[in-house]
């Protein structure tokens, strides 16, 4: 008897431990499922999280990428963001650093928090503008610095007292073109501007990287690329060159055009967009405007003309638009011509201005890519004072919103605008170099101005926040920058 209580005891006890065991494995086979639901609930949430972080990142980029072709330098950084989505608060920012002229390195974050845990998705691209590449248009549209007081930088030496007919900035150069009185100096020089304002010795003269004596003295100059297009000087048979400037310390002629064979004409001015180069011819017995193919740089070949009976003296293309605007020295045939060039095979003028004044010349030309409106200057031949500076619709032939009047011996020679102000090369004692106000075309006010030599009537432009003058002196090039 007492071994079969005790036996039957044993038999109790086992069983309530095989139940403990059982619950036991119960529970943890239970946890372990809860564990691994709520995990997979978890990486189900991360993984969603994720997936929209990453999409907004790609979308910051996008953005990024499709102002870049519309506006190249109005890629900028901006202040984080925070966007709400469900019980998620996204944060998101974009970085953008410039690399070179020609290039930015865009940057998006995304961040959030689920509960205590921070995430972050980090997007990074380039961001390049071809036409910046291969045109040299690299001003930038946005004002920064006081440009109501600008100051005058470095500035550059060449052999000949004649000073600059022509200039062009690009990539941190500076392309000067002069017509020396000795045939045995040069009139090609390429200057370094990667410091706008060398401290030296000697202080604030800018290097020279190369030169070139073409021998015929040169007009002006556009650069694509590695190659610059010049303009020889009357006494040339050529009305276009092609300099190879691949090795600036050396730059080799490679291409010669004669577009004017049996006429009297001669290249007076250059513009270039899209692979086309657009010569501005002085009065000739033929066409005065020449459209020139310099896709194969090698041998230019012009594919269209049109004739305005006048010297053309500056030239300006709206790429975006097909359109170039002409600048004339004639009255009665009008000094400033809206071409339509979107078939350079057949150039149409589509609308004139005629200022109907007398020796007066429409020497220079600006568009404003704010509000379309065109900007033409004007250079005193004889007679009177007059006036200087035209504010126009985008129609040309309505009346001008506004204009300018200085005295008879002044005159706007090369103009850019950025944003509301027009910064203006001037022949004024005193005012060689002058920035307006056109925020209000019809009444347009000096913002700054700066005493510099004698203003060239052909060498002025921008690259980056400064403006490249060319001066009638030795002292050829003047860079101006913002106080």
């Amino acid at each position: 008897m007492k071994t079969s209580h005790t036996t039957t005891r044993w038999k109790k006890g086992s069983i309530t431990i095989e139940l403990l065991i059982a619950f036991t494995i119960l529970v943890l086979a239970t946890s372990a499922v809860i564990i691994v639901v709520f995990g997979n609930q978890s990486v189900a949430v991360d993984t969603q999280t994720n997936h929209e972080a990453l999409y907004r990142a790609q979308t910051i980029l996008e953005q990024a990428r499709a102002r870049s072709r519309a506006d190249f330098f109005s890629v900028v950084s901006g202040n984080a963001v925070v966007e709400q989505s469900g019980a998620i608060a996204y944060t998101k920012k974009l970085d953008v650093a410039d690399l070179d002229v020609f290039t930015k390195q865009a940057t998006s974050t995304v961040s959030w928090q689920v509960g205590a845990r921070s995430f972050s998705i980090v997007l990074s691209t380039l961001l390049t503008d071809p036409e910046l590449v291969l045109s040299g248009d690299t001003c930038n549209p946005t004002i920064t610095g006081d440009w109501s007081h600008p100051q005058g930088l470095g500035n550059g030496d060449i052999a000949s007292s004649e000073g600059a007919t022509g200039l062009d900035a690009f990539n941190h150069k500076v392309f000067l073109t002069t017509t020396p009185s000795d045939v045995n100096k040069d009139d090609l020089y390429i200057f370094d501007v990667s410091d706008p304002d060398p401290s030296g010795p000697p202080a604030h003269k800018l290097p020279i990287l190369g030169s070139l004596n073409i021998g015929d003295g040169l007009e002006d100059v556009r650069v694509a690329g590695r190659f610059a297009y010049v303009v020889p000087a009357a006494s040339s048979s050529a009305q276009l060159l092609t300099i190879d400037a691949q090795d600036m310390s050396d730059p080799t002629r490679v291409a010669t055009l004669d577009v004017t064979p049996g006429v009297t004409g001669y290249g007076n001015t250059l513009a270039y967009a899209k692979r086309t180069i657009y010569l501005g011819l002085t009065k000739s017995t033929g066409p005065e405007l020449h459209i020139i193919d310099v896709s194969d740089p090698l041998n230019p070949t012009v594919v269209g003309t049109l004739e305005t009976d006048t010297a053309i003296n500056n030239i300006v293309i709206d790429s975006v638009h097909d359109i170039a605007y002409l600048a004339l020295a004639a009255t009665s045939t009008g000094q400033l011509w809206k071409i339509d060039v979107s078939d350079p095979t057949t150039p149409v003028a589509l609308e004139k201005f005629f200022p109907g004044t007398d020796h007066w010349v429409g020497q220079s030309v600006a568009l404003s890519k704010v509000t379309g409106n065109v900007f033409l200057g004007r250079m005193r031949d004889i007679g009177g004072n007059d006036v200087d500076l035209y504010a126009l619709h985008p129609d040309i032939t309505q009346s001008p919103f506004g204009t300018v009047t200085q005295t008879k011996d002044d005159g706007f020679t090369r103009m850019v605008i950025r944003e509301n102000l027009l910064f203006a090369s001037n022949k004024q004692t005193n005012l060689g170099f002058q920035v307006w106000d056109i925020s209000n075309p019809a009444n347009m006010t000096m913002f700054g101005s700066l005493n510099i030599q004698q203003a060239s009537t052909a060498g002025m432009d921008c690259e980056g926040d400064y403006i490249f003058i060319g001066q009638r002196s030795q002292d050829a090039l003047q860079i101006i920058g913002p106080s």
